[in-house]
C-alpha cells in the first residue's frame, strides 16, 4: 500500500494557485462583460455552493473535509473506489465532528464586496449542499438531510438539527446527494451522483433526481438515472435541467418518473427492470469536448441582454471555463447547442464547480481552485488553503458576441457592484405578490419561498384571481405555483385552469393533480377529454408522467387517449413516458391493460405499433406464470400478421434472449403452432421458435444459415440465436460460414464458441490462416475461452499453423486465468513468464516520456504532427476510445477528459489498471462449460449478460449458466502501448490528443 501512495503521489502535477489578482489577469472574458472578485482565502476556501438569504447576503458552503469523512474507519474499498465504513455516523452534534462549514459573507459597507464573515454552521462532516428556507438552513450530509432551524432569525441555530431523512449514500464523496434546490411546487429538490446508493424509506437509488416536502415529509424519488448529477435548475416553466459528466453534451431534462441514461456498468439495470429503454441527454450541437459540467443555472436575471434570457449558464470543471448554451424546444423536450464561453482561462488551478444567479442578476461562480480534477486516487492532497468567489456582471446591456472573445471582456476588478439593502421577510404579503412580476427570477422565487413559509390563507383569492387571468401567462403560472404552496390549490380551480391557455399552466394543473395521486370522477372526465385535444407536447408529456401516479381505471383512460397522437410518435421523451404509465399497471392488473389493445383500431395505432406492442409482449413474456404466458399466447393469436405480429415477436425474441430451456410455454407453443403452420420464412418467426426449442424452427434455421443466397443479415442473427440454443447439430452449419464472407465468419466464431465440443477448435484451427483479420482475432480469444482448446491453440502455434507473434499478452492471460498447471508451463516455456512493470518502472517510464513531450521543462512546449498523431489514434487507441466523434465506446469517451493535463495522462495509458473508472472496469465470467471469458458489461438483465470485449465483439451469456462473474482488477486497456512508439511518434500522437 505504501508503494501505491509514493507511486499516486509522483503522478500528482505540483502547481501553486496564482494570487486572486493574477487568475484575474489570466481570465479571457466574453465581450460586454466583466469579472470580478467577490470573496477568496482565507475567508473561503474549496466553496462548494452559493446562496442568497432574503436580505442579499451570500452564503457559502466550505466543502473542506472532502475527500474522507472525519471520526469513521474504512473498511473495505472496491475496484470502484467506493468505500465501507465500520459504522453509519450519528447525525450532528453526536456524530463526528468536520471541518466543513456554512459561512455568511455580508457586504455592510455597500461596495458589492462582503466584509464581514461568520460561520453559521461549522464541524460539519461531508456537507454536501445546503438551501435556505422555512425559517432555518436544509443540509445534505449524508446519510442525513438536516435541518437547522433559526426562527429568530440571529444568525445562529437554535439548537441541533432535526434529522429529515436518512439513507443517502455515502461510499464516494465525490457523488454524494447535492445540488438542494427549491421546485417552484415547494418542495425541495435534489440531485444524486453516480458511485453511491442511497436507500431511503424503501427507494433504493444511485443517480437520480429526488426531492422532499417540507411540510408534509413526503420523500420520492423524481427521476431515475442521468450522469455524476451536480448542478440542478428550474426554467421559467418549471421544467428541471440538471448537469452531466457524460461526454459532448451539456444535461439533461428530467421530467417525472422518468428513467434516465445512467453507468450501467456499475450498477446494472434501472431499477425497473422492465423499463425497456430510458431517456437520453438533450441533443447538443456546437462546441464539442464538455464531460463535467457543474453548477449550471437557466438564467433568468434580467441583467443581461435578452439573448441570455433563459439560456443555460454552466461550469465545465476539465475545461476550466464558464459557458452559456441556447436551449430550444424539441416537441416535449429541449434540444441545446453551444452559445458562448463568458470564461475561458489557461489557469490550471481555475475549477469552477457552481454557478448561481444573484439578487443583482449577476452570475455568481464558486471556483475550488485545484490543479487537481481527479478524484479517481484515494491520496488527500487536495489544496485546501484556496478558493475563490466570482461575479459575472454586464458591462452594458448590449447583445454580446455569441463567441467568447480574447481579450475585450473586463477581469482584474476585485469590488462587485454597489448593493442596496433590502429584507423581503419584512414586507407585507400583497409587497410580496408584486414581486411575481420581478424582472430577475431570484426575487420570484424568493417571495414564493416567503409566502409558503407565512403559509396565509389571506393571499389565495388574489392568487387565484391572477392564476385564472390569461391575459399575463408567466404571472399566472407563477401565481399557480404559489397558490399550492400556500395551500390553495383545490379541485375547483383545477377545474377552471385545465381551460387556460397558457400550456405550462395547464401542465401544471395536471402535475398538481397528480402529485396527489387521486382524483375524482368528475375531473378524470374532464382529463380524459382533455387529454384527446390537447395540443401542446409538453402537457401531454406530464399528463403522460401523471397517468403513471394515478388507479389503473384512471391511468389508462389517459393513456388511452394520448396514444391516438400520432404526432407523438416520433418525440424524444412521449412514448417511453407512455409505456412507464401502462408498465406500471402491468404486474397487478394485465387484464385490464389489455383493454388497450380490444380492437383492430387499437392495433393499428401507430404509437402502438411502434413503441408498446412489442414493449407489452417483452413484459409479459418474462414473467413466468400460467396467467402471463396465456397473455402472451393471445397477444400472438390477435396480432395480425405484419407488422402487428412482428413487434409481438421481437418482444419474445428480447425477452428470452440468452435464455435455454425456458419453463411453462406450452401456451405459448400452441399460440406459435399456428403461426408456423402459416409457412412464413420470417427470419423473426425462426428465432424464436429456436428461443422456443420448436423442431421445425430448428430444421429451418440450419437450412437458412447453410443458405449462401439467403441475406447476411439474417445468417448472422439466426448465428447468434443458434449460439444461445448451444446445440452440436448446429456446429456443420456454423463451421461452414467460416469459408464466408468476414461479417458471416465472425458471426460463427461468436455462435461456435459456445458449444463445448472438440469439431470446434478442431474447426478453428484448420481454417484459422483463411480468416479474416478479424475473424482470426475473434478465434484467438474462442480458442483461449477453454483448457482443452488453448493447449490446441498452443499446439497450433509449435507446429507452425498460427503465428506465435498473432498471440497477443491478453490472450495469454486469459489461457493463464484457467489455472491449469500444463497449460501453464506451456505458455512459459514457449513465451515465457508475463509479468507487468512494477510501479517503479512505471514512474520511470513516465518519467522519462515527460522529457520527451517537454524536453526543455514547462518553458518550452514539444512539437508534433496532429496529422500523423491521428494516424496513430486510429492504429492505436480508436479500437476503443472515441475523440472527436472518431473511434470506438468501449472505453472511456476522450473528448471531454482533461487532456491538457499531460502527467494525467500519461498515468493513464502506461498504467491503465491504476485507476479504472467503474463503468469500464473489465468483468472475468466463469461458464460452467469450462469457458473463462472478460470484457466490459455492456448490457444485463435478470436472465443474461452482455460481455463487450477488447475487440469489441458481443457475447450474450445465460447466467444460468455461468458460474461466476467478478470484477478484475485489470483493465481491459494493455499496458505497452507507447512502447512501441518512437519520440517522435509519442509527440505526434499527444499532439492530435491535445489538441
Amino acid at each position: 500500500m505504501l508503494a501505491l501512495t509514493l507511486w499516486l503521489a509522483l503522478l500528482v502535477p505540483c502547481y501553486a494557485a496564482p494570487s486572486p489578482q493574477e487568475a484575474l489577469k489570466q481570465m479571457r472574458v466574453a465581450e460586454g462583460f466583466e469579472v470580478t472578485l467577490v470573496a477568496s482565502e482565507p475567508q473561503i476556501r474549496q466553496p462548494l455552493s452559493v446562496s442568497f438569504d432574503a436580505r442579499g447576503r451570500m452564503w457559502v458552503l466550505q466543502y473542506l473535509q472532502y475527500p474522507t469523512p472525519a471520526g469513521l474507519k474504512a473498511v473495505s474499498v472496491d475496484q470502484y473506489l467506493r468505500t465501507k465504513y465500520d459504522r453509519v455516523p450519528e447525525p450532528p452534534p453526536l456524530g463526528p465532528k468536520g471541518i466543513d462549514r456554512i459561512t455568511i459573507c455580508e457586504d455592510t459597507n455597500g461596495d458589492g464586496k462582503p466584509d464581514k464573515f461568520k460561520d453559521y454552521l461549522n464541524d460539519l462532516n461531508l456537507a454536501s449542499g445546503f438551501t435556505l428556507g422555512h425559517g432555518g438552513v436544509f443540509v445534505v450530509q449524508p446519510p442525513y438531510l438536516l435541518f437547522y432551524a433559526d426562527k429568530n432569525h440571529d444568525d445562529i441555530p437554535d439548537g441541533p438539527p432535526e434529522v429529515l431523512l436518512s439513507g443517502f449514500g455515502m461510499e464516494d464523496s465525490h457523488a454524494l446527494a447535492n445540488s438542494l434546490t427549491w421546485g417552484p411546487d415547494g418542495w425541495l429538490y435534489g440531485a444524486q451522483g453516480s458511485t453511491v446508493t442511497a436507500k431511503i424509506r424503501g427507494v433504493e437509488f444511485q443517480q437520480g433526481v429526488w426531492r422532499y416536502h417540507p411540510i408534509t415529509h413526503e420523500f420520492e424519488l423524481f427521476a431515475e438515472g442521468g450522469g455524476n448529477t451536480w448542478g440542478l435548475d428550474f426554467d421559467d416553466e418549471g421544467e428541471v435541467i440538471v448537469g452531466t459528466n457524460f461526454g459532448d453534451v451539456i444535461g439533461l431534462h428530467q421530467v417525472q418518473g422518468g428513467y434516465y441514461v445512467k453507468g450501467f456498468a456499475k450498477h446494472g439495470p434501472l431499477h425497473n427492470p422492465h423499463s425497456y429503454g430510458y431517456l437520453e441527454h438533450m441533443p447538443y450541437t456546437g462546441w464539442k469536448g464538455g464531460r463535467v459540467i457543474t453548477g449550471g443555472v437557466v438564467y433568468h436575471g434580467g441583467a443581461f441582454s435578452q439573448q441570455f434570457e433563459s439560456s443555460y449558464i454552466a461550469a465545465n470543471l476539465l475545461r476550466r471555463s464558464i459557458d452559456w448554451h441556447f436551449l430550444e424546444r424539441t416537441g416535449s423536450t429541449f434540444k441545446a447547442r453551444y452559445g458562448g464561453s463568458f470564461i475561458e482561462t489557461d489557469d490550471v488551478t481555475f475549477r469552477p464547480v457552481d454557478c448561481t444567479v444573484g439578487p443583482d442578476g449577476a452570475v455568481y461562480v464558486s471556483d475550488w481552485c485545484d490543479a487537481r480534477a481527479s478524484h479517481v486516487d484515494p491520496v488527500d492532497n487536495w489544496e485546501k488553503d484556496t478558493g475563490r468567489i466570482y461575479r459575472i456582471a454586464a458591462t452594458e446591456r448590449r447583445s454580446p458576441s455569441r463567441r467568447a472573445q480574447k481579450q475585450p471582456g473586463r477581469a482584474g476588478s476585485e469590488t462587485g457592484a454597489p448593493k442596496q439593502s433590502f429584507d423581503l421577510a419584512k414586507l407585507n404579503n400583497d409587497e410580496l405578490i408584486d414581486l411575481l412580476s420581478h424582472h430577475n427570477d431570484w426575487f420570484r422565487r424568493e417571495a414564493r419561498n416567503q409566502l409558503a413559509e407565512r403559509h396565509d390563507a389571506n393571499v389565495l383569492p388574489r392568487l387565484r384571481a391572477q392564476s385564472s387571468q390569461t391575459t399575463n401567462a408567466p404571472l399566472a403560472l407563477q401565481s399557480l405555483w404559489t397558490l399550492q404552496t400556500c395551500g390553495g390549490f383545490d379541485d375547483a380551480i383545477a377545474s377552471k385552469l385545465l381551460q387556460h391557455s397558457s400550456a405550462p399552466v395547464r401542465a401544471w394543473t395536471i402535475r398538481l393533480l397528480g402529485d396527489a395521486k387521486k382524483i375524482t370522477p368528475e375531473l378524470r372526465r374532464q382529463i380524459v377529454a382533455f387529454a384527446r385535444t390537447e395540443r401542446s407536447s409538453s402537457v401531454r408529456s406530464q399528463l403522460a408522467c401523471s397517468a403513471k401516479r394515478l388507479p389503473v381505471t384512471d391511468a389508462l383512460a389517459i393513456t388511452r387517449e394520448l396514444i391516438r397522437h400520432d404526432e407523438d410518435t416520433a418525440d424524444l421523451h412521449i412514448p417511453l413516458l407512455i409505456w412507464w404509465a401502462i408498465e406500471d399497471k402491468t404486474a397487478a392488473h394485465s387484464d385490464d391493460v389489455l383493454t388497450l389493445l380490444s380492437s383492430t383500431a387499437d392495433w393499428q395505432q401507430p404509437m402502438m405499433r411502434q413503441h408498446i406492442i412489442e414493449r407489452l409482449a417483452r413484459r409479459f413474456a418474462t414473467e413466468t406464470n400460467s396467467s402471463s404466458r396465456q397473455q402472451c399466447a393471445w397477444m400472438l393469436r390477435t396480432a395480425m400478421p405484419g407488422e402487428q405480429r412482428d413487434a409481438v415477436l421481437r418482444g419474445f425474441d428480447k425477452a428470452w434472449e440468452g435464455q435455454r430451456g425456458i419453463a411453462n410455454l406450452q401456451a405459448v407453443a400452441g399460440a406459435f403452432e399456428l403461426v408456423w403452420r402459416g409457412g412464413s420464412t420470417n427470419p423473426l418467426i425462426v428465432r424464436v421458435g429456436l428461443r422456443l426449442g420448436h423442431d421445425g424452427a430448428k430444421e429451418k434455421a440450419l437450412v437458412r444459415l447453410a443458405d449462401a443466397k439467403a441475406p447476411d443479415a439474417e445468417r448472422i442473427s439466426l448465428a447468434e440465436t443458434i449460439g444461445q440454443w448451444g446445440s452440436v447439430a448446429a456446429v456443420p452449419a456454423l463451421t461452414q460460414l467460416l469459408d464466408g464472407k468476414p461479417k458471416l465468419q465472425t458471426a460463427a466464431i461468436s455462435a461456435l464458441e459456445n458449444i463445448s465440443h472438440p469439431s470446434v477448435s478442431a474447426a478453428l484451427v484448420e481454417r484459422y490462416s483463411r480468416l479474416s483479420a478479424e475473424a482470426r482475432t475473434r478465434a484467438r480469444t474462442a480458442l483461449a475461452s477453454r483448457p482443452a482448446w488453448s493447449k490446441q491453440l498452443i499446439s497450433a502455434v509449435e507446429s507452425g499453423k498460427i503465428d506465435a507473434k498473432e498471440i497477443t499478452p491478453e490472450v495469454l492471460r486469459q489461457m493463464i486465468a484457467h489455472n491449469d498447471p500444463e497449460l501453464s508451463a506451456a505458455i512459459e516455456k514457449r513465451w515465457g513468464k508475463l509479468q507487468a512493470q512494477s510501479s517503479e518502472e512505471k514512474v520511470s517510464t513516465i518519467n522519462r516520456l515527460k522529457l520527451v513531450l517537454n524536453p526543455s521543462g514547462t518553458t518550452h512546449r514539444f512539437k508534433g504532427d496532429p496529422t500523423n498523431g491521428k494516424t496513430l489514434f486510429t492504429q492505436v487507441c480508436a479500437s476503443c476510445h472515441k475523440l472527436f466523434g472518431e473511434g470506438n465506446t468501449i472505453g472511456p469517451e476522450l473528448t471531454g477528459s482533461d487532456r491538457k493535463n499531460t502527467e494525467w495522462m500519461l498515468s493513464q495509458i502506461i498504467d491503465p489498471s491504476a485507476f479504472i473508472r467503474p463503468e469500464y472496469v473489465n468483468h472475468n465470467v466463469e461458464m460452467k462449460d469450462d469457458r473463462s471469458l472478460s470484457g466490459l458489461i455492456a448490457e444485463q438483465s435478470d436472465s443474461a449478460i452482455t460481455l463487450l470485449d477488447a475487440q469489441n465483439q458481443r457475447s450474450v451469456l445465460n447466467r444460468a449458466d455461468m458460474k461466476e462473474l467478478r470484477a478484475s482488477s485489470t483493465s481491459l486497456m494493455p499496458e505497452g502501448l507507447l512502447e512501441a512508439l518512437d519520440p517522435q511518434q509519442v509527440r505526434d500522437l499527444f499532439s492530435y490528443l491535445q489538441q
